[in-house]
C-alpha cells in the first residue's frame, strides 16, 4: 500500500535533540499523521498541519492523501490510519465492523452537482433515457444521485449510468462527448468548467444536488457526505486531541472560506490540485464543520435511506450513540 504524501514536517532536529538529552523522544513531541482524500475538504486540515495549529499536543503533524476510498478502508483496516477524513457511509460501515472507528466531525453540508454540456435541463426526470457519468460506483456520488432518483420516483435502471473510476474520468468523458451528464462532486465540477472554456466546449452546472436533497425532507435537511473519523487507539495516546482538533479545525474552515486564494494555493502545496481551480471552487464546496452531535440528525436521516436501499453500505445496521464521540468543541 502506498500514499501520495505531499508535504512533511522534518523531524530530525528534535530526534536529535532527544538523543543529546537521553530523554524519550516523545518527550519533545507528539508526531501525528493526518489522512485525507483527494478533494477540497481536506484543504482546511491542510491550514490546520500548516499553521501546527495542533500543538503543544502534537507538535509534528502532517498531511497524507489517500487515492481512492477503497484505498483509505484499506489503511484504517491495516491499522496504518488513525485518523482520516471518510465518506460518511464508509465511516459508519468501519465503525460497525468493529475497527475502533469513531465519528469525530462533519466537513460539509453537500459539495455534488449535475453537469452538463447542453442547457434545458431543471429536473432530474429529464435524465430518463439518458447517458449519466458517475464516479465511484457505491459511494457518495453514486447512492445520493440514487436517493435523488428514487425520491422522483425512478430509479438508475432508468437512466444509462456509465460509472468511472473517479471524478476527473468522468470529466474527461463528458468534455470529450462520450455522455451529456455528470455527477461531479468538488473540485471536478469546477474543474469540468474551466477545462470546456479551454476546449470551446460549454459546461454547466444544471442541478445543485444539496437544494435537490433539501426538498426531499424539509428545511434544514442537508448532506454530511464527508466526514472525519478517529481510532480508538489514537484517542487512548491523545486524550486531549478530539476537542483541540475540532476546535482547531473549526477556525481553519472559516480561514479557508474567507480566504479562497490563500487556501487554494496552500490546497495546491498540499494536495496537488490545481490553484486556479480550486479558488472558484471553494464557494460551491459548502465547508461547514460540525461536531458529532450537531450533525446526528443528518447523519442519521441518511444512513437510514441508505439502509433502505442496501444495509451492507454502512455496516448492516444504523451505527449506535458510541459512533458519535461526545467533543465539546
Amino acid at each position: 500500500m502506498s500514499f501520495a504524501i505531499t508535504r512533511r514536517s522534518v523531524l530530525g532536529g528534535l530526534a536529535a535533540t532527544a538523543a543529546v538529552s537521553g530523554l524519550p523522544y516523545r518527550a519533545f513531541a507528539q508526531s501525528l499523521r493526518l489522512f485525507g482524500a483527494p478533494i477540497g475538504v481536506s484543504v482546511p486540515l491542510a491550514h490546520l498541519v500548516d499553521r501546527n495549529g495542533l500543538a503543544p499536543l502534537a507538535d509534528n503533524a502532517t498531511l497524507t492523501i489517500w487515492r481512492s476510498p477503497d484505498e483509505m478502508r484499506a489503511g484504517v483496516v491495516s491499522g496504518a490510519i488513525e485518523l482520516t477524513t471518510s465518506p460518511a457511509p464508509t465511516a459508519a460501515n468501519l465503525y460497525n465492523r468493529g475497527t475502533g472507528m469513531r465519528l469525530a466531525g462533519v466537513l460539509t453540508t453537500g459539495m455534488l452537482y449535475l453537469m452538463t454540456t447542453r442547457g434545458g435541463l431543471d429536473d432530474l426526470t429529464g435524465l430518463a433515457g439518458q447517458r449519466v457519468l458517475v464516479p465511484f460506483r457505491g459511494d457518495m456520488p453514486d447512492r445520493v444521485f440514487e436517493l435523488l432518483l428514487r425520491a422522483r420516483g425512478m430509479s438508475l435502471n432508468d437512466v444509462e449510468v456509465q460509472y468511472t473510476a473517479t471524478p476527473i474520468e468522468a470529466a474527461q468523458l463528458l468534455l470529450a462527448g462520450q455522455a451529456e451528464f455528470a455527477v461531479l462532486q468538488e473540485p471536478a465540477a469546477t474543474a469540468s468548467i474551466m477545462r470546456g472554456l479551454a476546449q470551446s466546449v460549454p459546461v454547466f452546472r444544471a442541478l445543485d444536488f444539496q437544494q435537490l436533497y433539501a426538498e426531499t425532507g424539509g428545511e434544514g435537511l442537508d448532506i454530511p457526505m464527508a466526514v472525519l473519523i478517529m481510532q480508538d487507539s489514537l484517542r487512548d495516546r491523545l486524550p486531549d486531541l478530539p476537542n483541540k482538533l475540532l476546535s482547531e479545525l473549526r477556525g481553519s474552515t472559516q480561514w479557508v472560506r474567507n480566504n479562497p486564494a490563500s487556501a487554494a494555493r496552500l490546497g495546491e502545496d498540499y494536495l496537488g490540485l490545481r490553484q486556479p481551480v480550486l479558488e472558484r471552487s471553494i464557494p460551491f464546496m459548502n465547508l461547514s464543520l460540525r461536531t458529532p452531535a450537531q450533525a446526528r440528525a443528518s447523519l442519521e436521516r441518511l444512513y437510514g435511506e441508505l439502509a433502505g436501499e442496501s444495509a451492507a453500505l454502512i455496516g448492516g445496521r444504523l451505527p449506535d450513540d458510541d459512533f458519535y464521540l461526545d467533543i465539546q468543541a
